[in-house]
């Protein structure tokens, strides 16, 4: 595996648009996350030269659960929560 991840794939063509993006970004990481661990989640926003990515650490016991992990986010127990926040800040962005 690279250090960088995908960052340092030279097969993902895409990695040219990392820096091009100039729009907000807002990332966010679970504390009981194990494979997006927070350094994790800071190394992808890095590749995001030309803004500050906004990055937002969220732990279960902030949203009622006793874990929410990698996928968790996308479970229906989350949809008051997690799921409400973010569409609050999508539709927020316009």
């Amino acid at each position: 595996m690279r250090e960088r991840y995908l960052l340092d794939d030279p097969a993902l063509a895409a990695r040219e648009n990392f820096p091009k993006f100039k729009g907000r970004l807002r990332a966010i990481s679970m504390t009981d996350d194990t494979w997006a661990t927070r350094p994790a989640v800071e190394l992808l926003c890095s590749a995001f030269t030309s803004i500050t990515p906004e990055i937002i650490a969220i732990s279960p016991t902030d949203v009622g659960a006793k874990t929410v992990g990698h996928f968790g986010f996308f479970r229906n127990d989350h949809r008051d929560t997690l799921w409400r926040g973010a569409a609050e800040w999508l539709e927020a962005e316009g």
